[in-house]
């Protein structure tokens, strides 16, 4: 052989040789939607359930009740006074302007007292609503680790965040595969475990 070939087969080598051990050192990415993994999950659908609930319940409190029948008898009461068809003669129209103010300050009173207790409910729903996002993120982070790493992936990115400046995390990506499903499954089988042990520490009590 040549020695100009032989030259050549050598430089060829080390070309393929390097070219193998870069592609073997590359990090593997993989990306997810922690959004769609966030909403998919059933202690998400059942803490919005248990929200609109106590939401509900707030406005069903006695004292949102009695300032809803107060304001229409405010209204009522407006409607007389101000009824040129039906003119009121002048201590008839005292009486009725007596009561409307009267009415008039307890519904404000009443007000400042349900606005109070509405607001400390809301502290509440927020915060449980805020512990159990934690919580639900906390376990998604911890799977998608896990899947990842049988995967073989060397980091992953979540496709659906934004950045402190409001730009997209993922600019850009090139054929990276999307591990969503398998985290949502896998979030899935956790969540039926997690309510099976539930129900048998239930019945066991």
């Amino acid at each position: 052989m040549p020695p100009g070939t032989m030259k050549s087969l050598k430089v060829i080598s080390i070309a393929l040789i390097a070219s193998a051990l870069t592609a073997a050192a590359a990090p593997r990415f993989a990306l997810v939607r922690v959004k769609d993994i966030y909403s998919s999950l059933q202690s998400t659908t059942a803490l919005q359930e248990r929200i609109k609930k106590d939401r509900d319940q707030i406005m069903r409190d006695q004292r949102a009740d009695k300032l809803r029948d107060i304001i229409s008898e405010l209204q009522t009461l407006q409607a007389q006074l101000s009824d040129k068809d039906k003119p009121l003669d002048e201590m008839t129209r005292k009486t009725l302007a007596r009561t409307y103010e009267l009415k008039r300050q307890e519904a404000l009173t009443l007000q400042q007292d349900f606005e109070g207790f509405q607001s400390e409910q809301e502290k509440r729903i927020n915060h449980r609503m805020v512990a159990s996002m934690r919580e639900s993120l906390r376990r998604i982070v911890d799977v998608s680790t896990k899947v990842a790493k049988e995967r073989g992936y060397d980091s992953v990115f979540d496709s659906s965040g934004n950045t402190n400046t409001g730009v997209p995390f993922v600019l850009f990506s090139k054929d990276a595969p999307d591990i969503t499903g398998d985290i949502q499954a896998a979030m899935k089988d956790g969540e039926t475990a997690m309510a099976s042990d539930k129900n048998e520490s239930s019945g066991a009590k």
